[in-house]
């Protein structure tokens, strides 16, 4: 007896007719129950297959429109020119000027982001810092990190006092963010804390309006620089300060 014999055409005038389709749907359309028989088709085809729906959708390559993010949308089914969402989610946060954070990925990609974003975070594919309240996620590559970070930074609000008066210029508003960015963990909550001082009466509330952090995380900072809890050798690196002097004794 002969083995059947499925028509790749019939798959392609499907979907050119259709545009998406399910597994189901394609099964149909060749005339096969037997999922890996589609498979095989496809596989002679170029074709997406959905982030959305758990990946439930498929198209063909030359039916797709992608955005300026290369992103598609046909009826219910969403596609990405990178494929699953992780690794959309992934490209996005590195091409992103400022970082992205869970609502802007969700408004942006339509689906929901949150479990993606912790596993990338989990995998140290990017770096998440929690600013104004909620998280937003960074490239993992350091310098475009802290460019990503600068910019989603100065976007947030002028530093002002309670009657709305502007308490720092621009110019200096922009040098403190600068500064802040290129710090490492501990180093930023010591500035912050240190700026804080220097503010005096509410410090604590404005620099954590300036920098987008928790008020307790300047309070730690400027109590730690009170209480002279700081460790020195922690702060510098390997091999930093001075050069040890060699004293030379005297021949006798």
């Amino acid at each position: 007896m002969r083995t059947p014999q499925f028509s790749v055409e019939a798959l392609r005038s499907f979907f050119h007719e259709h545009i998406i389709g399910t597994i189901k749907q394609l099964k149909d359309a060749i005339g096969t129950s037997v999922d890996m028989t589609v498979y095989r088709k496809l596989r002679q085809l170029s074709y997406h297959t959905s982030y959305s729906h758990q990946g439930k959708y498929y198209t063909l390559k030359e039916l797709a429109d992608f955005d300026s993010f290369g992103l598609w949308q046909f009826d219910v089914a969403r596609f990405s020119k990178y494929g699953t969402l992780l690794k959309t989610a992934h490209k996005l946060i590195e091409q992103s000027d400022k970082g992205c954070s869970v609502s802007e990925l969700r408004f942006r990609l339509g689906v929901d982001m949150k479990e993606a974003l912790l596993q990338l975070y989990k995998e140290h594919q990017v770096y998440r810092e929690e600013i104004a309240g909620r998280y937003v996620y960074f490239c993992s590559e350091p310098k475009r990190r802290r460019q990503q970070h600068l910019r989603r930074l100065e976007e947030q609000p002028p530093l002002s006092t309670a009657e709305g008066r502007h308490v720092l210029a621009h110019e200096v508003r922009a040098a403190i963010i600068l500064f802040y960015s290129v710090l490492d963990e501990r180093q930023r909550r010591l500035f912050a804390g240190l700026e804080s001082l220097r503010f005096g009466y509410g410090g604590d509330s404005m620099i954590s309006r300036l920098l987008s952090i928790d008020n307790r995380t300047v309070a730690r900072g400027r109590s730690e620089l009170l209480q002279r809890d700081v460790e020195i050798d922690r702060i510098r690196k390997k091999g930093g300060g001075r050069i040890p002097i060699k004293k030379n004794t005297p021949d006798h």
